[in-house]
């Protein structure tokens, strides 16, 4: 049997440079993806915002089977059904060619809507993708390297980043990532098993440094595509897992450490391929390999077009639904509850539902972290969970305590947590161990039959996982190493009433509602809590800020820089579970006497409000909106842990609004819309402007960009068929028993299994603001241009109190709506 020859090829320090290059530039397309356990969406194509969609699109389309666009025949059902027109089409022409790049523009110059159809007839056939070196051995002698890559990077790499779940842990764990690879590879016998004689010596005469392996590999490799692309395609094969340590070298920077951890893996996956060429190179293998030149962009742009058609439709329908002065009904000046939601899309059908309550209730949008960039050390425990924007550090730590408990009993209760946690952990231990977990089936597992048949069959109602009894403090105090000054304090709640709007008519009560999920038996749990907490429920930063803001000091600082809060306004924190449509609210017991008869009438308007958007929700759950039990078979979806689709997140998601409520108040707008509360007749410096645009609107762009790349493409961006997830410790899932981690959304989350229930939007963002105010905005972050600019985000301006709206075009140039 032939096996691999080592090379002593070497690149000259010049070209070595320009290879490194190509290495960080592949690297840097490559998204963060977070484990399980803290899990936000995040845009998947964050690493190729510096160029416009269509080209990025088009880059997708050479690496990726099925790209990052919907197929010819989604959009072929949306014209069958009407959902799409011919005049959309005609919108999406005209669009494109104001906003495509030149050369795109000119390639469409000639195209009509009536060529537009006849191409859904006969759709183009799907581009050649650029291959590995593993897929054109595979295509040419049919095996099944590729797939054996994948299998065994994975195994590696969920050894060396073992959070403690295994019983015995990889020796080399204290090496860069390269190298502990190198000390496992020369050790494993696997490879040469399965046919790839040689591989250890091969592995011994690479460099033990990544870059310097990379430098070393990729002239072998003789490439004749671009190697930023090949290399981007390396470690798309591995997308999950460079996902995964792309979130540690980010957490890395963010302290300042310099983690080439990624560069790491990339060597890795790049030894496997030198080494296959190595062993199979030959006059027929180049047929399959390196891949042909850059593909025409005329299906792309096909694909592009009625992409546009369907926004257009989209954008038609959210404009008919914002109120024009004339059709702004007149409120109270004081109403009689304030409640403060996330703008997660499924508080719009919540609000909707309480304020059809009552005229007196008004409602207001803000991030659902309420302006606290803290960490949280829930009780009992000493490590920290952040409960803010993956965009944020968090700022401050705070202790949850226990009120009403001496500090002698709050340290008992505390220590006997910890020892439960213990014996806990030694019974898991004990159970899953290599030696003992045989025997234990074969002992105890009968025990747990009428435990396993319970849950399957009557699974029980319960509420949240959170401590409801346990109360964050922000006093810096017994627990030495947290809490948050008291000017700091002022300084925060200050920020946070100014940039929700609620600076003035103060309400008796206002509700500050933060929202979480409930479900059982669901590795992505994190990603139906609050995006806006870090992928966790937002009660405890609702909680927090009542505190704050009941406190007297801090009204009395508020009121001397012109800040009044009524002293008859009480501040409650409460939780929306938005898998029930249930809302908690807390500290009741430290409601003032004189508001009981208020809190009392809230909570049945709440009560209220949770029968109505559960009615709404009914039938995209497979519910009836009538039956009387609705409330308990809710409850239950989200309880059964069978159930693969106990809500519906944030699917659907494609619009972000910040403007005055009243803009959208009587609006339906079907759980589809982030809404901000933004009023920019007060923000006389733009601030407040900048701040949306700087965070909430670019998390609300992860969010969207998410569900779109989940949608147009699951195999490659989502997770699959959630029925076949398995846990990789706390990292993430797999599909069966092995392969790479997923790294997006299950089909599960955006389809019912016969229909997608996330239409592929771009986010469509309306600022209630003045042009140049955006502009302003637009010239200091080019982050935040690049998203514009590019494409990745659609953004236009509402003025003249609701009358005008005009679109943003490339370049700095606004265009008016009709």
């Amino acid at each position: 049997m032939n096996t691999i020859a080592s090379s002593e090829t070497h690149a000259s320090p010049g070209e070595a440079a320009l290879l490194l290059d190509a290495a960080r530039a592949a690297c840097s397309r490559i998204a963060p993806l977070w484990p399980l356990q803290h899990f936000v969406a995040v845009n998947p194509f964050l690493g190729l915002a510096d160029r416009p969609f269509t080209d990025a699109c088009q880059l997708m389309s050479r690496l990726l089977p099925g790209g990052m666009q919907m197929p010819a025949s989604y959009y072929a059902q949306k014209f069958a059904a009407g959902e799409l027109t011919a005049p959309d089409l005609s919108a999406a022409l005209a669009q494109a060619g104001k906003t495509l790049p030149p050369a795109q523009a000119a390639l469409i110059a000639e195209w009509t809507p009536a060529t537009l159809r006849a191409a859904l007839a006969e759709p183009a056939a799907a581009p050649d993708t650029l291959p590995t070196v593993a897929e054109a051995v595979d295509r040419q002698h049919g095996s099944a390297w590729a797939a054996y890559i994948v299998e065994s990077i994975s195994h590696f790499s969920a050894a060396y980043y073992d959070a403690g779940q295994s019983a015995w842990r990889m020796p080399w764990r204290h090496l860069p990532l390269f190298q502990a690879w190198r000390e496992h590879a020369l050790l494993d016998a696997d490879p040469e098993i399965h046919g790839l004689a040689g591989f250890r010596g091969w592995v011994r005469s690479l460099p033990a440094d990544g870059g310097e392996a990379i430098a070393r590999l990729i002239p072998l490799l003789r490439l004749e595509a671009d190697p930023a692309d090949y290399l981007h395609k390396q470690l798309l094969t591995i997308r999950g897992w460079a996902g995964y340590v792309q979130y540690r070298v980010r957490e890395q920077s963010m302290h300042d450490h310099v983690d080439d951890s990624l560069r790491d893996l990339l060597a890795i996956r790049l030894a496997w391929d030198a080494a296959l060429l190595a062993r199979y190179d030959s006059p027929a293998l180049r047929e399959f390999w390196p891949a042909p030149g850059e593909a025409s962009p005329a299906a792309m742009l096909q694909s592009y077009l009625f992409q546009l058609a369907e926004e257009h439709a989209w954008l038609t329908r959210l404009t008919a639904t914002l109120q024009t002065p004339a059709a702004v009904a007149a409120t109270p000046a004081r109403p009689a509850v304030q409640a403060v939601f996330c703008i997660d899309v499924r508080s719009e059908v919540f609000r909707r539902a309480l304020e059809s309550a009552s005229p007196a209730i008004h409602t207001l949008g803000f991030a659902g972290f309420f302006g606290l960039p803290v960490e949280v050390v829930p009780f009992g425990q000493r490590k920290p969970v952040a409960q803010c924007p993956v965009l944020l550090t968090p700022k401050y730590r705070v202790h949850e305590t226990l009120p009403g408990v001496t500090p002698q009993k709050e340290q008992q209760i505390a220590r006997q947590q910890r020892l439960a946690r213990r014996i806990t952990h030694s019974w898991n231990s004990f159970k899953t161990s290599a030696i003992t977990c045989f025997s234990f089936v074969e002992t105890a597992g009968l025990a747990f039959g009428a435990k396993l048949f319970r849950n399957t069959f009557a699974p029980a109602a319960h509420t949240h996982s959170h401590h409801h009894g346990c109360c964050p403090s922000p006093d810096p105090a017994s627990h030495g190493d947290g809490g948050i000054p008291l000017p700091e304090r002022v300084a925060l709640a200050r920020g946070a009433l100014r940039n929700m709007g609620l600076t003035r008519d103060f309400a008796r009560l206002v509700l500050l509602c933060g929202h979480g999920s409930t479900t059982t038996n669901n590795p992505y749990a994190a990603g139906l809590d609050c995006g806006a907490c870090g992928g966790h429920a937002g009660d405890t930063n609702a909680r927090l800020a009542a505190a704050i803001l009941n406190d007297p000091r801090i009204r009395a600082a508020l009121a001397e820089d012109g800040l009044s809060i009524p002293a008859d306004t009480w501040f409650l924190g409460a939780l929306h579970d938005t898998t029930t449509d249930e809302v908690r609210v807390f500290d009741i017991d430290h409601v003032p006497a004189t508001h009981q008869c208020d809190l009392a009438e809230l909570q049945g308007w709440l009560a209220l409000a949770g029968t109505r958007a559960r009615t709404e929700r009914a039938a995209h759950l497979g519910l009836e909106s009538t039956d009387p039990a609705l409330r308990e078979k809710v409850a239950l979806q989200g309880n059964d842990w069978s159930q693969v689709r106990p809500e519906w997140g944030l699917a659907g998601n494609a619009a972000f609004i910040a403007a005055p409520r009243h803009r959208t108040r009587h609006a339906h707008l079907g759980g589809r819309v982030f809404l901000h509360s933004y009023d920019h007749r007060t923000d006389t410096d733009g601030s407040v402007l900048e701040l949306i645009m700087c965070a909430p609107m670019i998390v609300a762009n992860w969010i969207n960009l998410q569900y779109y790349a989940s949608t147009v493409n699951n195999s490659a961006f989502g997770s699959g068929n959630k029925t076949i997830h398995n846990v990789v410790g706390t990292l993430g899932v797999c599909l069966g028993n092995g392969g790479d981690l997923q790294t997006g959304l299950p089909l599960q989350s955006v389809s019912d299994g016969s229909r997608w229930m996330h239409e592929p939007l771009r986010l469509h963002v309306v600022l209630e603001a003045p042009r140049h105010a955006i502009d302003t905005v637009l010239a200091r972050h080019a982050h935040v241009r690049q998203l514009v600019d590019h494409g990745w985000l659609l953004l236009f301006a509402l003025e003249d109190d609701g009358a005008a709206l005009h679109r943003h075009l490339p370049g700095g140039r606004w265009e008016r709506v009709s």
